[in-house]
């Protein structure tokens, strides 16, 4: 828990944020910020994203430049530009919370979630945030789940101000909903119980190695019924953790791990407890107490692996905290989603997400519908045409709309809810590799042990029951039970250092199936916008002039013309507002228009700046035109995510099938798919939420990847084998994903699935070098050469090295 308290008011002003700033830390080979590799052309620049841009600027321009040394050089990779989400939320919140004093000097304590808490860098820059804000008193931030209670004066706006800020720097803080998993504390208490027996079991069994014997009298009786009992204990309290894993996946006809784990430890315990008991041989019980202990131990790194991941994130409430704005006579009401009916009218801001099917009431307005239908360009709606629920405002002004259908009847509400467990296919079936290892192991072992104990039977029968014990015991899969789990842990954390967060525990093992990749246009392998290129550059006296047309509408072609101008102006050079501008006036969907002097200008389409008879039906080009004359031309393109061409053919020379269905109009998605190299059988456009479905189910043979970021992916996420994502502004879709990321480009794709099989290759080696073990401490006990010391030496040793094999091979994971 870390504790900061508050700040005086001349500390908290924050100083502006500069324009443009020097890079704090430089890496040749890679992000100023996150220190990822550069994409191919570098489109920004030291960065490896937009979003590690617009955070490092801010982190040098806040004089945070700290934040670099206490993470280790460099921060977490971004991805889009940090924007803040809705700020419904909190005045429920607040109204709910604890409070003491009155009026404006009330205080109150809330607790929030916050996304994206990874480091010690994190918990520091957060404390500076809260400590710059009026009205901040308390701060206390658990990282490990990402809650913070925080106290302050509620009428200064203090957490208002501070979600803000924590947004511009890529933190996301919402109500708190993420809990603790029961089943990680019983497990952590499950492992420090039996760790405990097990060193008490190595204080007896050292006792008895030194040289106790009978002759000792009953001290050395009592040893032995002591460490009885304490595995006895060891397999009551950590067994249960393996044999219902064990059971549950023998109901589903799955056979994995935890299967020869707990034949392992009943095996075992069972033909020491036996021996023990008849007083025909030394038993083992300091051996199967340790076993357990470190197989609780492997299974609390793999489990702490995936939660940390999953507690990355702010938790999915579904619509449970979203409200809006319901016009109620000559007032404005918030309310919460679920309460609207039909027929209610709607107050939405820029930005704001349409709850239901609606019609617009206003004369023009434009909604971005990348979300749940996968178009990239806003479209333009006018008065009386209906907006379907899951659109945003792209306007710069308040929409009013009429309810047409509740959240429910509009299947808003279904797809932001949660989705129930298990919803895709499970690996049942699908991973013969373990089912054929895990009945190969059992068969074996117990032939084995059969086979000795009956030859050894004729010669001696105290002899054959002390070799059936010993194969019961050496041959318990104990280096392959805890390397496994390190070798997981270690993937997931170098995945982790690159921005890439496993969600699903079998997801690694998902990933060396997958044979076909299905990607997502709008979102995904763009940034979900548009760029521009110059074509003709404009005259250096009417650069001003386009440039106040440019921000005086709300397009998002007009957004890339003013980045354009930006950008190849500098900052010697940078484009200002023409006063000499008036009447301008934007036509939504088309262009925008004004006078200046006797000149008329237009910026838009090539209908709308020259006219249908004169455009030629090209509608890729945005023109500059004064007096029906082209001064300016630029070509619209798809904002295209830096690299994803080459990631793409990567994908292609690994032989994986790579697919591009969108929702996006088809014009569209098969120039994109020209751009991208998708060949044209391979691209589909125009598909509804349920015909990207279809699609996944008719190809999908338990070997296909969706990797998706709106709404529409939903469905097409559940009816594939698995699934990633790029979209960590709602907690919607990585819910429903088994990994997702962040940062520039989708080389994490290909990154998850060239772990995948890293992974899988290291399990089949470590196996290998696990049998070669085995080879030889089955021939010492078939030979009746296994001692309870010798075996105790053994285990440990096999352990060690195959722990040694896994870091060396896994730690070069996390490596750029």
């Amino acid at each position: 828990m870390v504790t900061t308290g508050s700040r005086t008011a001349s500390q908290a002003t924050r100083p502006a944020i500069a324009e443009c700033a020097t890079p704090i830390v430089k890496e040749p080979w890679g992000c100023a910020h996150c220190g990822l590799p550069l994409p191919s052309g570098r489109p920004f620049g030291v960065y490896c994203c937009p979003g590690c841009e617009v955070v490092h600027g801010l982190l040098a321009s806040e004089g945070l430049a700290r934040f670099y040394e206490l993470g280790g050089g460099r921060g977490r990779p971004i991805g889009a530009a940090p924007r803040v989400g809705d700020l419904g939320w909190l005045s429920i919140l607040e109204d709910r919370a604890p409070r003491s004093g009155d009026g404006d000097a009330a205080v109150v304590q809330v607790q929030v979630d916050v996304q994206g808490i990874h480091c010690a860098a994190c918990v520091w820059l957060l404390q500076q945030v809260w400590r710059r804000i009026p009205g901040a008193i308390r701060f206390e931030l658990n990282p490990s789940l990402g809650r913070a209670l925080v106290g302050y004066t509620r009428s200064k706006g203090t957490l208002a101000e501070f979600v803000r800020q924590a947004a511009s720097f890529g933190y996301r803080v919402g109500p708190a909903g993420k809990a603790e998993d029961p089943a990680d504390r019983g497990l952590l208490l499950r492992l420090g119980i039996c760790a405990a027996l097990a060193m008490n079991a190595m204080m007896f069994a050292f006792a008895i190695y030194s040289g106790m014997s009978a002759e000792d009298g009953a001290n050395f009786e009592l040893f032995h019924w002591l460490a009885f009992a304490i595995a006895t204990a060891a397999v009551l309290v950590g067994g249960p953790v393996f044999f219902r894993a064990a059971l549950a996946g023998l109901r589903q006809r799955v056979l994995h791990l935890d299967l020869p784990i707990s034949l392992g430890i009943l095996l075992a315990w069972t033909s020491s407890t036996v021996v023990f008991l008849a007083g025909l041989a030394a038993p083992y019980f300091d051996t199967v107490t340790i076993f357990v202990a470190l197989m609780l131990a492997g299974r609390f790194v793999q489990r702490r692996a995936v939660r940390r991941n999953r507690d990355y994130l702010l938790a999915n409430d579904g619509a449970e905290h979203l409200r809006v704005r319901r016009v109620a006579g000559d007032s404005v009401e918030s309310v919460p989603v679920r309460e609207l009916t039909q027929g209610d009218v709607l107050l939405l801001a820029p930005g704001d997400l349409v709850p239901a099917d609606a019609a617009l009431d206003v004369e023009e307005a434009a909604l971005s519908l990348d979300w749940v239908l996968g178009e990239s360009r806003a479209r333009s709606f006018v008065r009386g045409e209906e907006v379907p629920a899951g659109a945003f405002v792209a306007s710069r002004r308040p929409v009013r709309v009429v309810v047409l259908r509740t959240p429910e009847d509009s299947g808003l509400l279904r797809l932001l809810a949660t989705p129930r467990a298990g919803a895709r296919e499970s690996l049942r079936g699908r991973d013969r590799f373990w089912v054929i290892l895990n009945r190969s192991w059992v068969a074996a072992v117990l032939t084995i042990a059969s086979v000795a104990a009956l030859a050894w039977s004729f010669v001696d029968p105290v002899v054959a029951a002390q070799v059936a014990t010993a194969v019961l015991v050496i041959t318990c899969p104990c280096a392959v039970g805890l390397a496994t789990p390190l070798a997981f842990d270690m993937a997931v954390a170098g995945l982790r250092r690159r921005g890439i967060f496993i969600r699903d525990g079998a997801m690694l093992e998902k990933g060396r199936h997958v044979r076909t990749v299905v990607f997502d246009k709008t979102g995904t392998l763009t940034w979900g916008g548009v760029r521009v290129r110059v074509v003709r550059a404009v005259p250096p006296s009417l650069r001003n002039a386009l440039f106040t047309l440019a921000t005086s509408s709300n397009h998002p072609v007009s957004d890339a013309v003013q980045r354009a101008l930006r950008e190849n102006g500098g900052i010697a050079d940078a484009p200002r507002l023409d006063a000499g501008l008036r009447d301008v006036e934007e036509l939504v969907g088309k262009g925008v228009r004004a006078r200046r002097g006797d000149d008329e200008l237009r910026l838009g389409s090539s209908s709308f700046t020259l006219g249908d008879a004169e455009s030629k039906g090209d509608e890729s080009l945005c023109l500059f035109v004064r007096n029906g004359r082209v001064e300016a031309a630029f070509a619209v393109e798809e904002d295209y995510r830096a690299g994803a061409t080459e990631e793409l053919a990567g994908l292609r020379e690994h032989g994986y099938g790579v697919v591009l269905l969108s929702g996006d109009r088809p014009e569209r998605v098969r120039r994109a798919a020209v751009d991208l190299g998708f060949a044209a059988d391979d691209v589909h456009g125009g598909m509804r939420p349920e015909d990207k479905a279809a699609f996944v189910r008719g190809i999908d043979h338990g070997d296909t990847l969706v990797v998706g970021d709106g709404l529409n992916d939903a469905p097409a996420f559940e009816a594939a084998f698995c699934a990633g994502t790029p979209a960590l502004d709602r907690p919607v879709m990585p819910e429903r994903a088994d990994f997702f990321y962040t940062g520039g480009g989708i080389g994490a794709v290909a990154r998850v699935l060239a772990t995948a099989r890293g992974f899988h290759g290291l399990v089949r080696r470590n196996l290998v070098i696990a049998t070669t073990y085995n080879v030889l401490a089955v021939s010492l006990a078939v030979a009746g050469l296994m001692t309870p010391l010798l075996c105790a030496v053994l285990m440990p040793a096999s352990s060690i090295a195959l722990i040694a094999h896994t870091v060396g091979v896994a730690k070069a994971w996390g490596r750029p």
